[in-house]
């Protein structure tokens, strides 16, 4: 999103509203995936030589459990404040930041829910359909 610094007022607050396409962020890594685009509203206030964003993020990311490999949608929503130096500046492209924050959010160990059982470590079956029938060693 582009935020058009010559056409604000100072001291006037004003909402921007769009889409980022998960392609353009190029936020899409192995275990987690945008299938539509994120929708984000920003709040823009500028000083002299100051801008200040409050942007709000919502959308739905896919993720792949950690331990049993299946895939799980998680609707997410996120708020975080952005600040720049506007000398000299005619607009501000909001994508790069907010592809970090989109990153920075990622979980490190991704659960399709707090009790997953995982994979049988034999056969490779999911144990969070039911059991698999191997033997377990004493």
């Amino acid at each position: 999103m582009k935020i058009p610094v010559s056409r604000l007022k100072n001291d006037q607050l004003e909402v921007f509203e769009g889409e980022c396409k998960p392609e353009d962020l190029d936020i899409d890594i192995g275990i987690m995936h945008f299938p539509e685009p994120i929708k984000l509203q920003a709040e823009v206030s500028k000083s002299d030589e100051d801008l200040t964003v409050q942007v709000h993020l919502e959308g739905e990311r896919v993720f792949t459990c950690s331990l049993c490999l299946e895939e799980f949608n998680n609707v997410f929503e996120k708020d975080f404040t952005l600040h720049y130096d506007i000398k000299g500046l005619d607009s501000v492209t909001l994508d790069s930041e907010v592809r970090d924050e989109l990153l920075l959010d990622h979980p490190i160990r991704i659960l399709c829910k707090p009790d997953c059982k995982g994979l049988c470590l034999s056969c490779g079956a999911n144990l969070n359909e039911g059991s698999c029938g191997c033997e377990k060693e004493v």
